[in-house]
């Protein structure tokens, strides 16, 4: 291994010890991957009457997540042992090579092999509404904007959302291309598409009902559609822009905890918390600015998945996501700050007004205007990919870890230039120089992630094992350098467990001599730690390798230090 400062091993050490000694009694359940794959657990069952139907209002996540989980974590033995050592705990699902098994919650899709650009512009699929008159058969029940469910003349149900009256195009291009990039990404999203329509193509059916503003429940009448879509935007023919998601098929079961799970679900036997595609959420939700990421915001759905009746769970609603806030664009302080964030009410409070918030920056360096309507509020001054919020304190986002980011911002730096290029196209952006700023926006978005995420770990990647002359070469990807993300090359170095052997290499790769293979055991942990042109040294990756009489070695397992 290499040399450490001792002050800081011993506090390290210490602080496992403790939060061993704290928290090893209060673990849960089994980790749900193969104990020797590493492979996702085969699926059971579920008896869909037995699954309860959660609800989750916005207020009341804001009191359990906010006031009353913020006050108690105190009281958890475990998260107290946490917040003394300063460490995190890493996630439970991940394989021997540190990915994530595909699940019930995330498929491997774009980060595994790239989507073509017609892949990635249609999305998850389902059938857009058809041709034809398009029957209201009841208003959106919550939310801030305008909107309702139609049945379109095929029998498809779906919600209708549209675009702020002074901001067209902002809201629905937000749903069309955020929706889309979530689906690349792995998770489960419903489809959404862009429609258009005139009045004329509505009809009411005689039981529709709606929420007024007062939350009494009233009749509605094609009146009152009309009346409700005087405050929208229109476009320039005067017909009706909205984003269409289909409902999904299959017993609704409500949303899914972002923290928690289902105690009668086989299938969701781990606390939320513990799972790197849920903890990774908030990389993603960055990338788009998704604030409003939330438990409201996610649903659980009985369906038949190879045969059998599972609980599957989509992550749903992206009104809210890049410049807009669904009914607004998106108030400046939204990514930079809890909805009621404690921290920064006190930094603010012992500042006595002398210190300016990034946010409060930003929104005058910006003249506090928004310079594309379609676009809403959306840059990249002052974001920083580690101090990013949504709008809700979950343990989940908290408890991301310097793996998870890795894990996460390698799907996100998967998407190429081209890609983000093709995705921005389902915007419809009717002005060109919306679409082209939108995409900019994206790109350096993504390559300030990874950059930042890779930065906290050895970014070696991608190892191949080939025989040379004299020995074994183990080889990596530096993806800093692969993605031009930092024109400074990087420094190695290497060292085998439990042995003198070690050295120095400009990259991630190592040659193992015969002569040296022969000193060591059958199966031995090689470490590779890369330096920046700073001089710190990144925390470094661990392979497991095994050998072997056809390749001489075989990689076993890969695992990035904590």
């Amino acid at each position: 291994m290499f040399m450490r400062d001792p002050i800081r091993r011993f506090k390290t050490a210490a602080g496992r010890v403790l939060a061993a000694a704290l928290a090893g009694t209060l673990a849960w359940g089994p980790v749900p991957v193969h104990a020797e794959t590493g492979e996702a657990l085969p699926l059971q069952s579920v008896n869909a009457e037995e699954i309860g139907k959660t609800k989750q209002s916005l207020y009341a996540d804001i009191f359990d997540q906010v006031f009353y989980e913020e006050g108690v974590q105190f009281l958890r033995l475990r998260d107290l042992a946490r917040k003394i050592t300063f460490t995190k705990p890493e996630a439970w699902n991940v394989n021997i090579y540190e990915e994530v098994p595909d699940s019930l919650f995330f498929t491997n899709r774009h980060g595994r092999k790239s989507l073509s650009a017609a892949e990635l512009k249609e999305g998850p699929k389902g059938p857009a509404p058809a041709r034809g008159k398009w029957t209201v058969i009841r208003g959106k029940g919550e939310g801030v904007n305008t909107g309702f469910f139609v049945r379109d003349s095929a029998g498809n149900d779906f919600l209708l959302k549209f675009d702020p009256i002074d901001y067209p195009e902002m809201s629905t291009a937000a749903e069309a291309v955020s929706s889309r990039i979530f689906h690349a990404a792995g998770y489960n999203v419903p489809a959404y598409h862009l429609v258009k329509f005139n009045l004329e193509d509505l009809e009411v059916a005689p039981d529709a009902r709606y929420y007024d503003d007062t939350g009494f429940e009233k009749p509605l009448t094609k009146d009152k559609v009309e009346e409700l879509l005087l405050f929208v935007a229109r476009n320039t023919d005067d017909s009706f822009r909205a984003s269409a998601s289909s409902l999904l098929k299959g017993k609704i079961k409500g949303p899914f905890h972002i923290d928690g799970h289902r105690k009668n679900d086989p299938n969701d036997s781990v606390p939320h918390r513990f799972l790197r595609e849920i903890r990774a959420i908030r990389v993603f939700c960055s990338w788009v600015d998704y604030y409003d990421m939330r438990t409201g915001n996610t649903l659980d759905v009985v369906e038949t998945v190879g045969g059998k009746e599972v609980l599957k769970h989509y992550v749903i609603d992206y009104s809210s996501t890049l410049g807009s806030a669904g009914y607004d664009p998106k108030p400046p302080q939204f990514g930079h700050e809890y909805l009621f964030d404690f921290g920064e009410f006190f930094k603010s409070v012992f500042a006595l007004g002398f210190w300016k918030k990034p946010w409060q920056k930003r929104w005058d360096e910006n003249d506090r205007t928004v310079t594309d309507p379609s676009l809403g509020y959306f840059d990249n001054r002052y974001f920083h990919p580690g101090k990013w919020k949504n709008q809700i304190p979950y343990h989940a986002f908290k408890d991301l870890t310097a793996s998870d980011g890795y894990w996460a911002a390698k799907i996100v730096m998967s998407f190429t230039d081209e890609d983000i290029a093709a995705l921005v196209q389902t915007a419809e952006f009717s002005d060109g120089e919306a679409g082209r700023l939108l995409t900019k926006l994206l790109t350096e978005r993504r390559d300030l992630i990874g950059k930042y995420w890779f930065g906290k770990s050895t970014p070696a990647d991608r190892f191949v094992i080939k025989r040379e002359a004299g020995g074994v070469r183990v080889e990596g990807t530096d993806l800093v350098s692969h993605y031009r993300l930092d024109p400074a090359p990087r420094a190695y170095r290497y060292a085998v467990h439990g042995s003198s052997l070690k050295g120095e290499s400009s990259g991630p790769s190592v040659l193992l001599q015969d002569s040296a293979l022969a000193g060591l055991p059958e199966t031995f942990v090689l470490c590779l730690q890369s330096r920046n042109a700073e001089g710190k040294w990144a925390k470094p990756v661990e392979l497991t390798l095994q050998k072997d009489a056809a390749e001489g070695l075989k990689l076993t397992r890969i695992r990035r230090k904590p």
